[in-house]
């Protein structure tokens, strides 16, 4: 990978928090805050049943030091069936991106001049 090509901590979430292509537009997110160590992912909300109180729901934790999405599945963290089958293969493409950014970049905000 070159330098253009990878991506911050900061970049992952502003991603996840604004693009259309990850969201879907069906108001179930994802959304993304950084806490400590690790990228929380969320949706709005769980399913039809928690549409009255619209209560986030955690989806994955993913790790500021991660290397692959491999992490994630053995932890859990990602059901990428459960993901393909809402659509979210955007968000995965992402958080594979992000796992191959060299940890000396993620936390750069450079701007390209």
């Amino acid at each position: 990978m070159n330098a253009n090509s990878y991506i911050t901590t900061d970049e992952l979430v502003y991603t996840i928090n604004h693009s259309q292509e990850i969201d879907r537009g069906d108001e179930m997110g994802p959304f993304a805050v950084k806490r400590g160590k690790y990228v929380y992912v969320y949706r709005t909300w769980q399913d039809a049943r928690d549409e009255e109180e619209r209560k986030p729901m955690w989806q994955m934790m993913i790790p500021v030091n991660i290397e692959s999405l491999s992490e994630l599945y053995e932890r859990e963290d990602l059901d990428a069936d459960d993901l393909e089958s809402k659509g979210f293969w955007p968000l995965i493409e992402l958080i594979s991106k992000y796992a191959h950014t060299p940890m000396k970049f993620r936390e750069q905000m450079e701007v390209a001049q």
